[in-house]
């Protein structure tokens, strides 16, 4: 069996099984994938409880990751895709900082939520294939792809599509899972939700090959309040009364009969989401506390992968 990320014939290493899936590496390019290589689908996404609850409930925020490529501020003022744009907290920060916005999502429902939420204009339910059709090829000053890659079943001959979009000396801002984080953070990093796994090696020979010049590229640590977050979904059994995600189901379901929520219905989810983020910290935040240094202390405390790369050919 060959590669699956470049393509070559290799003698490839197996380095984990989970369920009918085997995770193998190249020592050639040293990336990582498991096989079968398969994306489970549009449709799998949007019933998958984590992204459900997302497009239901947007981050109002940029995420880390997302602030990286905002300080790094390649192109300042140009045209910028993000491709695998989510609810659009991103492309809703990029906005503010002066970029020309545009989006592509699969999932129908994260797109209708970016117009509702954030009053995006630009985003589309689009494949790649349909934005160049759009758009054109070299149409964007910037191209980020946050979370996106380790989706891809065949990620070598997506980027050569996503990059026809994208102007030579054009940016390509990217973050993908840190292989290398504490297995306590793993519990999703397996297919069918992902399909491969990415250091700095493996990126760096990855963007390379396809014709990208790394600008940046740094392992993200885990941020604390993320910590915080995961004890609450590793104890949500016990201490969670789900409100936030009750009110916000009832919400959904008034503005999908046509009822009208009445005065306040956003300004209680937010209520309640601060309500139960404080609660989160009061109980969570000394086992938190501990759990961070002892990352620190195993050097266990990198998270997400961020790169920064132009585009050379």
């Amino acid at each position: 069996m060959g590669c699956q990320i470049c393509k070559n014939q290799s003698t490839l290493v197996l380095k984990e099984k989970y369920n009918e899936y085997s995770l193998w590496e190249c020592p050639l390019c040293a990336g990582q994938f498991w096989t079968p290589m398969k994306n489970p689908g549009a449709e799998w996404y949007e019933k998958d409880a984590r992204y459900s609850f997302r497009n239901r409930n947007p981050l109002k925020t940029p995420e880390f990751n997302h602030r990286e490529f905002l300080k790094d501020r390649p192109a300042p003022g140009g045209k910028i895709l993000d491709i695998g744009m989510g609810t659009g907290n991103f492309l809703n920060a990029a906005a503010a900082a002066g970029y020309q916005t545009h989006g592509i999502d699969f999932d129908t429902d994260a797109i209708q939520a970016a117009k509702d939420f954030f009053k995006l204009k630009n985003v589309y339910p689009l494949s790649v294939d349909e934005a160049i059709s759009k758009f054109g090829e070299q149409y964007f000053d910037c191209l980020t792809m946050f979370e996106v890659l380790e989706h891809m079943e065949d990620p070598s001959a997506a980027i050569e599509k996503n990059k026809k979009l994208l102007k030579i000396g054009g940016h390509l801002g990217i973050s993908v899972p840190y292989r290398k984080s504490s297995e306590l953070f793993k519990a999703h990093d397996k297919p069918p939700r992902h399909l491969t796994r990415w250091d700095e090696k493996s990126m760096e020979n990855f963007l390379k090959n396809h014709g990208f010049e790394i600008q940046r590229i740094k392992a993200l640590n885990v941020p604390f309040a993320y910590i915080i977050t995961k004890y609450h979904f590793w104890y949500q059994n016990i201490f969670s009364f789900r409100f936030v995600e009750k009110v916000a189901n009832r919400e959904t379901k008034k503005r999908e009969t046509g009822v009208k929520s009445g005065i306040g219905g956003s300004l209680k989810i937010n209520i309640l989401q601060k309500l139960a983020r404080l609660k989160d910290y009061l109980i969570f935040s000394v086992p938190a506390a501990f759990l961070y240094l002892k990352l620190a202390l195993t050097r266990k405390r990198g998270l997400t992968l961020y790169v920064l790369a132009r585009r050379i050919s």
